[in-house]
């Protein structure tokens, strides 16, 4: 399988702080890429330095066969960012038609009309983004990203301003994107979302992957187990703790849930069980969620590294400090075909949205 991303030791350091090190992830041609991690990993400085934004420290990294900054590879590329701000004073027209002209886009209008049809802000193109909601603000934000046909599509906390309904209207539009062969790299808090649209994940900690792979590999490596048995003699219990799981939870009404590495272990539970006389009750194997795998690993992950030394990592507070500091400057670039404004958005004038409409 072709590889849409492909990273070797991506580094990014700010004076001795670093923000993300030894980055190694490949993104096949067609996936879609869940990039997940807490507050202050580094998440967005790799998705920066990803999309030409900002540059790494050390390693390399190829984007759509090109390497980092490459604008070949930028006008192939759309890009959603977190917290990003368009011109509040522009309409949404307006704003589509101004990353037209920088994408260089021919027949412009008629692709415009697609992208508002697609994220659902047809009939909203009239008034200013400054009056948006911010759901609305965040569908526009995605319109823009997805003007150029993108062959890969960054998106940067998608539905972080989206009620439920938005949310899953996001989740639909990044299925359409990939059933057209568009490869998505999703970078998200909301694990269920992950876990329902992606095919591989890479989960980052403290600047690191911490683990990387196809979505169904990393929710098959534990089996939660759901057990309940009559007539299991006590010391028959503390034997089948001991032997699969010295972890295993007793709940209240007298069942046990056991935490197993292999599947293969739910047969020779059952055979332990039925050979000491008792009555099997109950027996439900679930695969671990998402959410579960990520609390285990990004625990494993802090453990092993409670003490950084001295320019190896940031603490959560520090890397929000230097991904402030990674922010594009006035008149920078803040996507691969849009300028950041500073401020408080202005108050409605005329030809705004109706508040009745936000």
């Amino acid at each position: 399988m072709t590889a849409v991303i492909e990273t070797e030791g991506l580094t990014k350091r700010y004076g001795d702080k670093l923000a993300c090190h030894d980055i190694n992830i490949t993104v096949g041609a067609g996936e879609v890429f869940g990039f997940l991690g807490p507050n202050g990993a580094g998440k967005s400085t790799c998705i920066k330095m990803l999309t030409g934004l900002i540059f790494p420290s050390a390693g390399a990294a190829t984007v759509l066969g090109h390497p980092l900054g490459n604008v070949a590879a930028r006008r192939k590329l759309g890009y959603l960012p977190e917290q990003f701000r368009y011109q509040p004073w522009m309409t949404g027209r307006e704003l589509l038609e101004f990353h037209s002209q920088l994408f260089r886009l021919p027949k412009s209008a008629q692709r415009i009309a697609e992208v508002l049809a697609q994220v659902g802000m047809d009939g909203q193109e009239h008034y200013k983004v400054g009056g948006y909601s911010k759901g609305m603000q965040q569908r526009i934000g995605l319109a823009a990203a997805l003007l150029p046909r993108p062959e890969l599509l960054c998106l940067d906390e998608p539905t972080s301003a989206l009620d439920p309904i938005g949310r899953k209207e996001v989740r639909d539009i990044i299925s359409a994107v990939h059933k057209d062969g568009t490869t998505v790299f999703l970078n998200s808090h909301l694990l269920s979302e992950v876990e329902s649209v992606c095919d591989s994940v890479a989960i980052i900690s403290q600047g690191h992957v911490a683990r990387a792979g196809k979505m169904s590999e990393l929710l098959q490596s534990r089996v939660s187990l759901r057990l309940r048995a009559g007539g299991l003699a006590p010391e028959a219990v503390a034997q089948l703790s001991e032997r699969f799981d010295p972890k295993m939870q007793t709940h209240p009404d007298g069942a046990w849930t056991l935490t197993l590495a292999d599947r293969a272990a739910v047969a020779e539970i059952a055979a332990y069980v039925v050979e000491r006389g008792a009555r099997l009750q109950e027996l439900v194997p679930e695969h671990e969620t998402l959410e579960s795998a990520f609390l285990r690993i990004v625990g494993q992950d802090t453990d092993q590294e409670a003490e950084p030394r001295r320019g190896e990592l940031c603490s959560p507070a520090e890397e929000a400090t230097t991904d402030q500091e990674a922010e594009p400057r006035r008149g920078e670039l803040c996507s691969p075909a849009a300028t950041t404004t500073p401020g408080s958005q202005p108050q409605p004038e005329a030809g705004e949205l109706p508040s009745s409409l936000s």
